[in-house]
């Protein structure tokens, strides 16, 4: 586990499909997708930071 710089809580990395590695909060979560799909995944931690915009590309000195 992790904790995030911007706002000191505890994160978890991912692989997405792409490769890339994604910050995503720790506590799972289980949607209803459009379709009335059932799926179990995570949050990412850039959709619930206070201090998102401050990773941004272009935000950083």
């Amino acid at each position: 586990m992790s904790k995030c710089r911007g706002c000191g809580a505890e994160i978890q990395w991912i692989k997405t499909d792409s490769g890339k590695a994604m910050p995503v909060d720790m506590k799972k979560q289980t949607i209803v997708t459009a379709s009335g799909q059932v799926v179990n995944g995570f949050t990412s931690h850039f959709a619930t930071c206070p201090q998102a915009n401050n990773f941004r590309k272009g935000n950083q000195p």
